[in-house]
Formats: C-alpha cells, sequence, structure tokens
C-alpha cells in the first residue's frame, strides 16, 4: 500500500514537472518505463526451478536447464516482470521428445543483473545468449518477449521456429497507453519518444510484430487466449493479419497467465516444435 502510494506521487511530481521541465520529466517517466518489477518466484514454480540445472551465462544472465545437453536446443523466454521458471510448464513435453530446454531471465529480470531494459535491449539479450548456447531450434515467447523474439529473428537470431503466446501486436499501443496515463506535457512526451527510439533502435510505430514476422521465413505459431484482459485477442488477429502464414492457435478461459502452465497448450505447442 505505501509502494503504490509512494508510486502515485511520483506520478503526480512527473505530471507537474512535465509542463516546466519537459526533458527532465521524460527522463523520469522513461525510466518508470523501462524498470521492471522483479515479482517474487511463487510456491506454483518450485518444481521447476529445484529440477533445473541452473548457471549464469555472460552479461550475468541468469539460466535454467531441463533435458539432455546433447538435444536440439527450446529457449524459454518470459514477459515483462516475469521469471524464466515462469515458462517452465513447456519444459515437460519437449524433454519428452528429447530436446534440451533452457529458459532465461532477461535483464533486469528474475535473477540477471540490470536495472531497466527495453525492446531493443531484450532482442539483443537473446542473440548474445545464441552465441554462448548455439543454434535454437526453437523459441517459445510470452507476452513482452514474443515481440522481442520476433524483432531479434530480424536482427540475426538464428531459430527455425517462433511461439508467441499472449503478445502485443504493436509497440506503439503499450507506449501511447503509458503516456495516456502518465498524462505528461505534449513536450515531456515528445522527448520520451525520441530518446526511447534511439534505446530500441527503432521507433515504437515501427515495432509491429506481424509486418517485422511477415519478412522473415520463419514458422510461426500464435497462440492467445479471447479472455486475455492484458493484451487483447485482437493483438493475436492483426499479427495473423499481417502475417499471414503464421498459424493461430486460439484458447479460452485462460486469460494472460494461465495460458502458460495448461497441458493442452503445452502439448499443442511441443507437437508444432516437433509434429513427429
Amino acid at each position: 500500500m505505501e509502494s503504490s502510494l509512494k508510486q502515485k506521487l511520483w506520478f503526480l511530481f512527473i505530471r507537474y514537472f512535465s509542463w516546466v521541465l519537459p526533458k527532465r520529466s521524460a527522463s523520469w517517466a522513461e525510466d518508470l518505463f523501462l524498470t521492471p518489477t522483479r515479482v517474487p518466484r511463487p510456491e506454483s514454480e518450485r518444481s521447476w526451478f529445484e529440477s533445473a540445472k541452473k548457471y549464469t551465462l555472460a552479461g550475468g544472465i541468469a539460466a535454467f536447464e531441463w533435458g539432455p545437453s546433447t538435444g536440439p536446443l527450446v529457449v524459454l523466454v518470459h514477459g515483462w516482470s516475469g521469471r524464466g521458471t515462469q515458462m517452465g510448464a513447456f519444459a515437460e513435453p519437449l524433454v519428452e521428445k528429447g530436446y534440451r530446454v533452457i529458459a532465461l531471465d532477461g535483464p533486469a529480470h528474475g535473477g540477471s543483473e540490470g536495472e531497466r531494459t527495453n525492446v531493443g535491449d531484450y532482442a539483443k539479450f537473446l542473440i548474445r545468449a545464441q552465441k554462448e548456447l548455439g543454434p535454437f531450434k526453437a523459441v517459445i515467447a510470452h507476452s513482452f518477449g514474443a515481440g522481442c523474439s520476433v524483432l531479434g529473428a530480424s536482427w540475426g537470431l538464428k531459430v527455425e521456429k517462433l511461439v508467441l503466446v499472449a503478445g502485443p501486436s504493436r509497440y506503439e499501443v503499450v507506449v501511447d497507453d503509458y503516456l495516456k496515463f502518465i498524462s505528461i506535457s505534449p513536450s515531456a512526451q515528445k522527448y520520451f519518444l525520441k530518446s526511447l527510439a534511439q534505446k530500441v533502435g527503432l521507433t515504437a510505430k515501427e515495432l509491429n510484430v506481424g509486418n517485422i514476422g511477415s519478412k522473415l521465413q520463419i514458422p510461426a505459431l500464435i497462440v492467445h487466449d479471447k479472455e486475455d484482459k492484458e493484451v487483447g485477442y485482437t493483438a493475436a488477429l492483426e499479427i495473423k493479419e499481417a502475417w499471414p502464414h503464421a498459424h493461430l492457435l486460439t484458447t479460452t478461459n485462460l486469460g494472460h497467465r494461465r495460458i502458460l502452465k495448461d497441458p493442452k497448450v503445452t502439448q499443442q505447442v511441443a507437437e508444432f516444435i516437433d509434429p513427429c
């Protein structure tokens, strides 16, 4: 409660000063936008955490590994304020098929180093991880991590298949929603957008997941629930429309996070990656 009150007061402070100190206020607003919350690992992820081989990659990236060390590699990528073990349910059906599965804590998340991150940084961390881990048979990515994985593939990440679970279609919408929420001045918004584009490597409008994905020669599976309240189902339809050769798996009554643990979903994802 106290933390929530402090945050509200901080937002009010930034909103007020954005009219007299637009550039400085934009920097404060950007720091908040790019700082994820490190959510403690819940009891429901304990078994995946305890059963994993744990180590740290270059750059202080925490990794969790299951399955045979010689199997083809599938990498699990969580979303904003998530953790690698949040994706652990996808490992079991893949390990049964002989795959090596590694979940990563993204920069500034979970047990990894860093305080802030952004879409471009997240995409690049996957490319750096690949240099250390070797070829990726597939990437299964959730929410924020989904779009970052597609961007990473467009920047040189070598992956044979992509699975996008509950991912947003347009980064522009995410940014616009934040700016509406924080209500900083128009001048401060301009500074915010310019600085963010410099950090990410492209503008928010350019980060359209469907448009970027459609230029890739990579089979993709879009997995999304009709009742997702955090990233609406329309995002999946937008990605599919722009990326016609991607496949769409629609679920119901699983929302934004329960979809990660549903046995039918994890099995169908495993069959997409390895149909044999």
